[in-house]
């Protein structure tokens, strides 16, 4: 769950390398959406057992990715949550290190797969929420010629409103409420310039 662009921890290279594994990526996939939940839990889920959940928990833990929810846990029955905020990754600058490319990769396949898998869901399930949700729900593809600066702008805004109703959230148990994906993408589509572009287009 790559966040926006202006939001969220920034990955690390230690944190990223923590993260480029597909059974962490799902666990703290989970996390974002069912939290607190406990290592036993989310290995009934992933079909796992609870020793490898523990594990890959305690590793996204070091890296500061998710803490413990000690409110609702005990010493013998720990709950974990994600961290509050989510994370931004810098992929471009990510993928042309040597360090961090092999990583990056990997995270960014995830990141993809689990966006398809949210879509693919949405499409065979979502008429079972009924018609209010479906008209409340948007899947919209807009073409347009833009420069840099209005792209950033665009970019800008977007983000500015994503944030906006983050920050008011409903609670996890408040009534009317679902867990909600949003995807925001706006790029470039079409063959890239030849040679460095530098003349502003």
């Amino acid at each position: 769950m790559a966040e926006s662009k202006h939001s969220g921890r920034v990955l690390d290279a230690g944190a990223l390398k923590a993260l480029a594994h597909p059974l962490r990526f799902r666990l703290l996939e989970l996390l974002v959406e069912h939290s607190p939940a406990t290592a036993s839990g989310l290995g009934r889920i992933l079909g796992e057992n609870s020793g490898s959940t523990s594990y890959h928990l305690r590793q996204l833990e070091r890296h500061g990715l998710i803490e413990e929810a000690t409110e609702v846990g005990t010493a013998r029955d720990r709950y974990w949550r994600a961290v509050e905020g989510g994370w931004t990754l810098a992929g471009f600058e990510l993928l042309r290190r040597e360090d961090t490319r092999e990583a990056a990769s990997v995270l960014l396949d995830e990141v993809v797969r689990a966006r398809l898998e949210r879509i693919e869901r949405w499409h065979q399930e979502g008429h079972r929420w009924g018609e209010a949700w479906v008209d409340a729900s948007i899947e919209m593809t807009s073409r347009m010629r833009l420069d840099r600066a209005q792209l950033a702008a665009m970019t800008d805004e977007l983000v500015a409103v994503v944030d906006r109703y983050r920050a008011a959230q409903r609670a996890d148990d408040a009534p009317n409420s679902a867990f909600v994906a949003v995807h925001v993408e706006a790029f470039p589509a079409e063959e890239p310039p030849v040679g460095p572009d530098d003349d502003g287009r």
